[in-house]
């Protein structure tokens, strides 16, 4: 059993992870048509969602979702939702790994094979992704503690540098009361979305309770403000739209003095290429153990755990081709759209995961009187 406060480092993975992939560059499109309004709105939304969540799945303690549906709807029901919401996890992934290869190509390596890079990542995911949830939560505490304050650093960096526009933060800021859209509030709400991982981490906490969750609130909207001001802050108001990977074009402008490496954005690669590979093994870790839920195997059955984990190889096989073979048609163009999708896509799926926790714990209370 772990403790709680793994819970607050789920967030914070996501929230982390929030200031390089696509959430920025919608914020950023949209920064002078309701970004910033948008984020506003996103902070009441994503924590009472939050809230609700973690209020939802402390009625069934030591269980994962699987179990959860499992208990309260017919197999073939719930057998669908749970490859359905596996899949949701899984893709969140795609986009993650797809989106830092061509960053490697881009920034990093250009001369080494994009398949090179994503076979590399692809071994390091699935292998992990197979570790018990105790073990990767553990490896997830040491990635934090490690890169956190870099990014700490970095962040006070971008906005002490002497090239940092105040004046284009301020130019954007006078657009702040321009009405929200589905679209960017959907975006700015996923940098909470860390907690849904609950659904099969529950499964290791003992008594789980959330407190604080005011200071995620407050947590969330620094990020999501240093998300969208720091490119727009070296970039320029106009100039920071024209950005295929903001943060990484903001860094790339800094330099470190007295110190071995010059260019900053080596270092920040690497953090994020440990944060990335992170967020993916998590991801396809809770997949994963969906899917196999779906697919009717109990984790509390021990005679079946030889069969598990064999159909535990095919499946992270299946997750590993599809996402080599998408690397060979996606450009950057068709993962922009894969990912505004996603993010769409993802927050009614948020919605209707908190209404089906709502069924299964009136269910549960149902059975009980």
């Amino acid at each position: 059993m772990v403790r709680n406060k793994y819970f607050y480092y789920l967030f914070l993975l996501n929230a982390t992870i929030n200031l390089i992939n696509y959430v920025p560059r919608i914020l950023i499109t949209d920064r002078f048509d309701g970004a910033l309004m948008s984020i506003a709105v996103s902070i009441p939304i994503g924590v009472l969602l939050m809230f609700t969540f973690v209020k939802l799945i402390q009625k069934f303690p030591g269980q994962g979702l699987p179990e959860i549906f499992r208990s309260v709807m017919p197999k073939w029901i719930s057998g669908i939702l749970l490859m359905l919401f596996g899949f949701a996890w899984y893709f969140s992934s795609v986009i993650t790994l797809l989106s830092f290869v061509d960053i490697t190509s881009r920034y990093i390596s250009p001369d080494v094979s994009p398949i090179i890079v994503l076979s590399g990542f692809l071994i390091v995911v699935a292998l992990s992704a197979r570790l018990d949830s105790e073990s990767i939560l553990y490896a997830l505490e040491m990635i934090l503690y490690i890169t956190v304050p870099i990014i700490a650093y970095m962040s006070w960096r971008v906005f002490s540098s002497p090239y940092f526009s105040w004046d284009a933060v301020r130019q954007v800021i006078t657009h702040a009361w321009n009405m929200p859209n589905y679209k960017t509030m959907a975006a700015a709400t996923y940098i909470y979305t860390g907690y849904i991982n609950m659904v099969v981490f529950n499964r290791i906490f003992h008594k789980f309770r959330a407190r604080y969750i005011w200071a995620i609130g407050v947590a969330s909207l620094l990020t999501l403000l240093i998300s969208i001001f720091a490119p727009i802050g070296i970039l320029g108001a106009a100039g920071a739209g024209a950005h295929v990977y903001p943060a990484f074009s903001t860094i790339d402008s800094l330099r470190i003095r007295y110190f071995i490496i010059e260019r900053m954005i080596y270092i920040f690669f690497v953090v994020y290429m440990c944060l990335s590979l992170v967020n993916s093994i998590i991801h396809w870790h809770v997949g994963k153990e969906l899917m196999l839920g779906g697919l009717g195997f109990n984790s509390e059955q021990t005679e079946s755990l030889d069969k598990k984990r064999k159909i535990e190889w095919w499946v992270l096989i299946l997750f590993s081709l599809v996402i080599f073979v998408l690397s060979f048609y996606i450009n950057q163009y068709i993962l922009n759209d894969m990912a505004i999708v996603f993010l769409d896509v993802r927050f009614m799926g948020e919605l209707l995961l908190i209404a089906l926790l709502f069924y299964a714990a009136w269910k549960k209370r149902r059975k009980k009187a």
